[in-house]
């Protein structure tokens, strides 16, 4: 029972994939390939952006640790 369950649980995962890449490859064909590239950028200088002030964070959170373990 429970490999039949697991079985049909992959099956339904592969078939979600399928699906999910043949709506990116027609909304690929919708999108304009400039805007498509220009938005790929963007995401891509967001996530930068993103990382450098997680590290930011990170650092004057460890400043605020020393600051608070000196008093």
């Amino acid at each position: 029972m429970d490999k039949k369950l697991r079985s049909q649980e992959l099956e339904t995962q592969e078939q979600v994939t399928q699906i999910r890449q043949e709506c990116e490859v027609k909304i690929k064909g919708l999108m304009p390939a400039a805007l498509r590239q220009e938005l790929e950028d963007t995401i891509a200088s967001l996530k930068s952006q993103v990382n450098f002030l997680q590290k930011r964070a990170a650092v004057l959170q460890e400043d605020l640790d020393v600051y608070r373990n000196r008093r």
